[in-house]
């Protein structure tokens, strides 16, 4: 009997070792930015763990090429800095180079992420609703972002989702961010994957040709083919500000752009619509919760990074955000516009179903929206200073928006 305890007792103990090595694969990937790695070793995945990791991996392995990609073209630091959505994510290149773009390359780049993104977004559909665990330090998550093959010992995620999470660069004597992710995670990663791919629906459902050829050679060091301004101007200092600002007024003069897939806006809005349902779910397992374990999406008896909290009343807010967005993108809501009259907006769902000309003068101006134009209830900006006093003042609405989903 002795014996058979013993034995016993030696299974287990080497099972539950192999399992917390299976549990910490994840991290070492992330640690030595392998990621191509990490992505072999679990696309055989058979559990919820090996799953959301393989998710995660292809996740990342999006957002590094496209930051590498748009990196290796010579894009200018001043535009990776600029804010603009996506190309802040870009890591400034570690040399100059000085290899020709073009438009076609560049939308290559924006379709290759989305791409990614619907992968994970497979990936995650694979899943069962068991709750699971996986342990990551994100401050030591580390990728090829410049795109010279080699991840260095500084590039960190968190240096390019600092902005938009409030995220810092690791620092000697500093608490890392250590967390475990579970299925109310899944479900959160799930909707990102979502939100990010109807952005990128809507950018890519366009032809930017018209803004190419006035500042390309403004966004890039070696744009082909060059804008006519830029091939019939004198030489001029580099970067020079008036020019480059002139340029830059120029393309948004000639922002008047034809769609080029007619059912590019309705994949978005069906996106946008899966994202509600996926940060639902996300909550709904969150209040479900009764650990308290390195949470990402804390409840209100749990602790989130940085001892971050969230209370009951932004829990039931957002909630009604959720309902809100839910409306505007169904036609059930309409949107406002600064000209319309009193119980009129735009409706989404119809300019989804037939999109328009993105013509950046007749939107603001009102022309171009006129054929969706209902009569009906507005989601105007009183119901939406209602919707935010939970969060506070409109930014902190908005850093809560961005990191629940």
């Amino acid at each position: 009997m002795r014996t058979g305890i013993f034995t016993a007792a030696c299974v287990f103990t080497i099972a539950a070792a192999s399992f917390a090595d299976d549990a910490a694969r994840l991290d070492r990937y992330l640690r030595d930015g392998s990621i191509a790695d990490g992505i072999a070793a679990f696309s055989g995945s058979s559990d919820n763990s090996e799953t959301f990791s393989l998710a995660l991996l292809q996740t990342l392995d999006g957002l590094q090429k496209f930051s590498a990609g748009f990196s290796n073209t010579g894009i200018n630091p001043d535009i990776t800095r600029s804010g603009i959505p996506f190309l802040r994510a870009i890591s400034p290149p570690s040399s100059i180079s000085t290899d020709a773009i073009t438009p076609e390359a560049a939308a290559a780049l924006f379709t290759e992420f989305k791409h990614a993104l619907l992968r994970a977004n497979t990936t995650l559909a694979s899943m069962d609703g068991e709750d699971f665990g996986v342990t990551v330090n994100l401050s030591r998550v580390r990728l090829d972002l410049d795109g010279n093959g080699v991840v260095a010992t500084n590039e960190f995620l968190v240096n390019s989702l600092r902005r938009p999470f409030g995220f810092s660069p690791p620092s000697p004597g500093e608490q890392d961010l250590v967390i475990r992710f579970d299925s109310a995670d899944a479900a959160w990663l799930k909707g990102y994957t979502h939100f990010l791919s109807g952005v990128l629906s809507v950018i890519t459902a366009y032809d930017w040709m018209p803004v190419w050829n006035q500042c390309a050679h403004v966004v890039f060091r070696n744009p082909l083919p060059r804008p006519p301004i830029a091939q019939a101007s004198r030489p001029l200092a580099t970067g020079t500000d008036l020019t480059s600002a002139l340029d830059m007024i120029a393309a948004i003069h000639e922002m008047r752009l034809e769609p080029l897939r007619k059912d590019a806006l309705e994949t978005a809005r069906n996106e946008f619509l899966s994202m509600v349902a996926c940060s639902r779910l996300c909550w709904q397992r969150v209040l479900a919760e009764s650990d308290n374990a390195n949470e990402w999406l804390p409840s209100p008896t749990q602790t989130g990074p940085a001892g971050a909290k969230v209370t009951a009343e932004q829990i039931e807010g957002w909630h009604r955000v959720l309902d809100e967005l839910e409306l505007v993108l169904k036609g059930e809501r309409l949107m406002p516009h600064w000209r319309l009259k009193p119980g009129t907006g735009i409706s989404i769902a119809r300019m989804a179903e037939n999109p328009p000309a993105f013509d950046l003068v007749l939107l603001v101006q009102g022309s171009a929206l006129l054929p969706y134009v209902e009569a009906g209830p507005v989601s105007d900006s009183a119901r939406w200073r209602t919707l935010m006093e939970p969060f506070g003042r409109g930014f902190m609405f908005m850093r809560f928006a961005i990191w629940s989903n």
